[in-house]
């Protein structure tokens, strides 16, 4: 996710930003915070390690360390906690960091949360812990994989919450923009995904919801992120459909594929018999066709997005029938 210099609408209470890696001045800050490893708590041995800044040492009323790394302890979270650097800053040092009006940042190259030292409430009322968890839902994503073809998690959210979502379909029709941080921060699928994360660890906050109204998250949305955290995606599920086509002129063999998850679905056929291949949607409109017959080496690809399950039509191209035997790639 790229920082963009625009700003959102007028009035808006923008959360943070999220920015690849520091500049050269942000560097220089950081160097004044060398880290120590606090442990979580919450019956882990897990640790996580935070940093001060010198000027924050002396100035800043709530730069406890290990009350920040006992509040992460509460967050669901798997293996990426301890890949974790939190780094507490005077409020002009943080402006100068995340910019203007931003209430924290995300690094991530370096997977580093930038925060304030003081917990004054931001201006929509958000704790500094709610503005933690938002954070660590950047965190979270950057440490996610995200299906082919899409863009990475942290600017599209995890998978079983952007399925949901329908981030896919809602992109292509322009009413979301992954990964733009500027005018279009509150139709930015990838903070809509941290705003959630946040809501997971506080669903009673009261905090009005500023993104996309139609991603505000549900019980299902809040479930979704809690699986996506516990139970990562690591890679598209290697199915096998095997069966028989009836003779050419008795039409084709048609069965259903789940597709729960959007992502590139790809048909790869074995065997000599040659047969003609057709992948169509749940109302039989015809979405990719493999022509007049597939070999072994060829494939047939397409990108789910929003859709649930689809057909696969298999037709024989010779007069007689036989066996077919598919290998199927979905996320």
């Amino acid at each position: 996710m790229i920082l963009i210099l625009a700003a959102p609408a007028a009035g808006a209470v923008r959360r943070d930003t999220v920015i690849e890696a520091p500049s050269v001045g942000s560097a220089r800050i950081s160097a004044s915070a060398p880290t120590s490893s606090y442990p979580i708590g919450a019956g882990s041995d897990e640790t996580v390690a935070i940093g001060v800044t010198s000027a924050c040492q002396a100035t800043c009323i709530a730069a406890d360390p290990q009350s920040i790394a006992n509040f992460l302890g509460t967050l669901v979270h798997g293996s990426e906690m301890e890949l974790l650097t939190v780094q507490l800053e005077t409020p002009s040092q943080l402006e100068f960091d995340c910019g203007y009006g931003a209430q924290a940042c995300y690094y991530g190259a370096g997977s580093k949360i930038i925060l304030s030292g003081d917990d004054a409430p931001a201006a929509d009322g958000a704790s500094r812990e709610f503005v933690l968890a938002h954070e660590y839902g950047h965190h979270l994503a950057r440490h996610r994989e995200s299906p082919p073809p899409f863009p990475t998690a942290i600017e599209w959210g995890t998978p079983r919450w952007s399925s949901y979502e329908n981030v896919c379909r809602r992109s292509r029709a322009g009413s979301l923009f992954p990964g733009n941080e500027g005018a279009h921060y509150f139709r930015d699928p990838g903070e809509a995904f941290a705003e959630s994360f946040a809501r997971l660890r506080f669903p009673e906050s009261g905090i009005p919801w500023r993104w996309v109204r139609s991603l505000k998250p549900d019980a299902t949305a809040l479930e979704a992120i809690r699986k996506d955290t516990l139970d990562p995606w690591r890679g598209r599920t290697v199915l096998e459909l095997r069966g028989r086509v009836p003779p050419r002129q008795r039409g084709s063999t048609v069965r259903t594929l789940r597709t729960p998850l959007d992502g590139a679905v790809s048909l790869r056929p074995a065997g000599r018999l040659r047969y003609q291949l057709r992948l169509l949607n749940p109302a039989g409109r015809v979405l990719r066709s493999s022509g007049h017959g597939v070999s072994p080496a060829r494939r047939l690809s397409y990108t789910v997005c929003g859709q649930t399950s689809l057909r696969i039509a298999i037709r024989s191209s010779r007069r007689r029938g036989g066996g077919f035997k598919l290998q199927i790639k979905r996320p």
